[in-house]
């Protein structure tokens, strides 16, 4: 008999912003209707077919959040009235809404594709053409980008989601609306549905330290010399974390009890990341087993698990079989190659002979181990399936058809198997790595990452200090839950501890480095600064100017505004008093801040900037006359560059500071002398402008200051920019 043990993991970064209350992303939604749902659903039409579950407690945070109706900037935007959608909204709508896997997700569905070819510019290179969609295009677009998201199975099962999807076109708002409302109905069963199937018997659910970090490097940061010992190490204080790893165990522990009835036995550690200074804190949090790749056994061992023409590995009763790593902890390691197959070769095949080989494949290397085999697959349950046809469901009906009535292979729950047949065999040295080259090249090295971690660091040390002086570690207790949208921003050291606790996730590191790409990778950089920041913010103390600069180098986005490219000749005095006043001035769209802004505080529309001979000039643009804004509002102008700077207008439209002057009118107009700034020509200059209503606020540029140089004496026309 082969005992074959299935891992699906589903994981999310921390997308909330805690303080604001809100995500950045909308993938939590998203793979919520898809994947989340969807997985679960194909393995209950099996029930002689087992699995695991490893559902990241922060991402079940986030889905509850989504449920009681956290935003997002894509969720915002689906809900403005199509016919009320302003030119920005329109050409930010054809950036994100087909973010999706071109065939299977929009091409697949006749309208989608249809609006996905009208809007495409025909020259490609990323461009598109708002001015080719109408009103009801937009509206169908709004929807489409959320219904080509509900699994397969909820077409055929969902009456809202079926009915929608059989009209395909000519939605109307009201169509949107319970688009949406289906969404949320979907997210509120998950675990509600995951929790029956565990009952059930079918499923066992088990988890991962709680915002998802590298445990090693959060115990010993040396741990990465083990697999790369000429590594640079990041140089910080408060980088020994080890009793952030505790209660990042102790955490997922209370939250996985709340959610499912029962505490995890068994752990998929982040990114199948280990060492041996993570064993005692597993013990520690009750966890009984864990799960991680064979190339970690590989290099524990000394061993070799090449594949033969036949696809078993050598050596294969070292593999397939489980480990004692400590006392009452259990290891088992996954078949890097057979879950490979599944997550990045299969999608290819057709659907029966990939279940077939995939069966075969199992059947080699369990008799090659001999009698008792246990083959552990393990894999990403989320982001495998949109590169599919038909989301995978043809490929998973067959394989579990396959299992199900196959006489040689059973399906187990580890944590039933492993308490039954426990491990005989001890491994006397767990190696330092993760399933990715089994090592943490990917999360620490890297000039980018190491600058992430020492902000982090710095940040931590920080905490540690008011920790301190509170005398009490909010450590120990349950994650608080996030503050609501719109809730006043007052000191909250548990939340300042959970801010802290996410940007030590993993995933931000993921994108750091020249590892990877995503056209997002700025995003990710502002969101992991964002979370240090608001450690900051809940301590009721400034963000310090580092958190605001981007980590990212090479890969980050290009300056977002367009340069000045004269001198200007503008008097200040709140009015659009000539055409000519501001049109050589360089310009920046606040629209572009729409994937980061709540656009509930979206005051500000456009900023424009530049010099005369002795003065910065600013204007601001508003919404509705600039004098009415700021009876409800306090505007900054900050300054990083020089640093420590900034001007600030009260409520009558009078500057402060710096010498400057203001005038509040139909606009905003701002002019600091360039002495009281203390600048020369030649030198940088770097600010963006802050607008506060309440605990409400709006940075522009939300990511990265405008960054300009003075002119010289003999510069008039030419381009500033930095």
């Amino acid at each position: 008999m082969i005992r074959l043990a299935i891992v699906w993991h589903h994981h999310q970064p921390c997308y909330l912003d805690l303080r604001r209350g809100e995500a950045v992303m909308p993938w939590v939604r998203l793979h919520g209707t898809k994947d989340y749902y969807g997985m679960a659903a194909i393995l209950r039409e099996f029930p002689g077919v087992r699995a695991h579950f490893n559902l990241v407690p922060g991402l079940l945070r986030q889905v509850d959040a989504a449920v009681k109706g956290a935003a997002d900037p894509w969720l915002r935007l689906a809900r403005v009235p199509a016919a009320e959608l302003r030119p920005e909204e329109k050409q930010t709508l054809c950036e994100t809404f087909f973010m999706a896997h071109e065939d299977n997700l929009i091409r697949a569905n006749a309208r989608y594709g249809e609006l996905f070819r009208r809007a495409r510019h025909p020259a490609g290179g990323g461009r598109w053409r708002p001015e080719a969609l109408a009103a009801a295009d937009y509206r169908d677009l709004q929807v489409w980008q959320n219904l080509a998201w509900f699994h397969p199975l909820l077409r055929e099962s969902h009456p809202t989601v079926r009915t929608l999807v059989d009209q395909g076109r000519h939605f109307s708002e009201a169509d949107k609306e319970a688009c949406l409302a289906a969404q949320r109905e979907v997210l509120a069963d998950l675990v509600p549905r995951h929790r029956a199937m565990q009952d059930a018997g079918q499923a066992e659910l088990t988890t991962t330290p709680y915002w998802h970090p590298i445990l090693p490097l959060l115990c010993r940061m040396e741990s990465a010399r083990v697999a790369m010992p000429a590594v640079a190490l990041p140089k910080a204080p408060a980088l020994d974390m080890t009793d952030d790893a505790r209660a990042q165990l102790r955490r997922a522990v209370v939250a996985h009890r709340a959610a499912f009835g029962r505490d995890p036995r068994g752990l998929w550690p982040s990114e199948g990341s280990v060492s041996p200074e993570i064993l005692p804190v597993l013990s520690e949090a009750g966890i009984r087993w864990f799960a991680t790749d064979e190339g970690v056994l590989e290099s524990s061992l000394g061993s070799d698990f090449r594949r033969g023409a036949a696809g078993a590995p050598q050596n294969a009763d070292l593999l397939y079989g489980s480990w004692r790593v400590a006392e009452g902890l259990s290891a088992v390691f996954r078949d890097h190659a057979l879950s490979d197959l599944v997550g990045f070769e299969y999608k290819r095949a057709d659907a029966e002979e990939a279940a077939e080989d995939l069966m075969d494949r199992i059947r080699a290397g369990g008799r090659a181990a001999g009698d008792g085999a246990l083959v552990t697959i393990a894999l990403d349950g989320e982001n495998a399936w949109e590169h599919y046809p038909g989301n995978g469901v043809p490929f998973l009906r067959a394989f579990y058809r396959r299992l199900q009535e196959d006489g040689e292979i059973r399906t187990v729950l580890l944590g039933d198997e492993l308490a039954e047949r426990p491990p005989t065999r001890a491994l006397d040295r767990l190696w330092s790595g993760s399933w990715i080259h089994r090592n943490f090249a990917i999360w620490v090295g890297h000039p980018e990452d190491n600058a992430a971690w020492e902000l982090l660091g710095k940040t931590r040390q920080t905490l540690l200090e008011a920790t301190s002086a509170a005398g009490q570690d909010p450590r120990g207790a349950p994650a608080p839950p996030a503050r609501g949208a719109g809730e006043a921003a007052v000191p909250d050291l548990p939340l300042a501890w959970d801010s802290l606790l996410a940007a030590e996730g993993s995933d931000w590191f993921w994108w750091f480095g020249d590892d990877h790409f995503t056209p997002l990778a700025g995003t990710f950089d502002a969101l992991f600064r964002a979370h240090l920041q608001n450690v900051h913010a809940f301590l009721g103390r400034p963000a310090p100017p580092e958190l605001l600069r981007p980590i990212k180098g090479r890969a980050a986005p290009a300056p977002a505004w367009s340069a000045p490219w004269a001198l200007l000749d503008v008097k200040v005095d709140g009015r659009r008093s000539d055409y000519y006043e501001w049109i050589s001035a360089g310009h920046y769209s606040a629209a572009k801040d729409l994937d980061v802004m709540d656009r509930s505080t979206g005051w500000i529309r456009d900023v424009w900037f530049g010099f005369d001979r002795r003065r910065l000039l600013l204007r601001v643009d508003c919404e509705g006359p600039a004098r009415d804004g700021l009876l409800t509002r306090c505007v900054k102008v900050v300054f990083e560059t020089p640093e420590g700077k900034s001007v600030s207008i009260g409520s009558d439209g009078q500057a402060e500071g710096l010498g400057a002057t203001a005038a509040a009118g139909e606009i905003l107009e701002l002019a600091v002398p360039l002495r009281d700034l203390d600048v020369l020509p030649g030198e940088i200059v770097e600010f963006y402008v802050e607008a506060a209503s309440g605990p409400a606020s709006q940075r522009v540029p939300a990511r990265m200051p405008i960054a300009i140089r003075v002119p010289a004496d003999e510069d008039e026309r030419v381009r500033w920019i930095v």
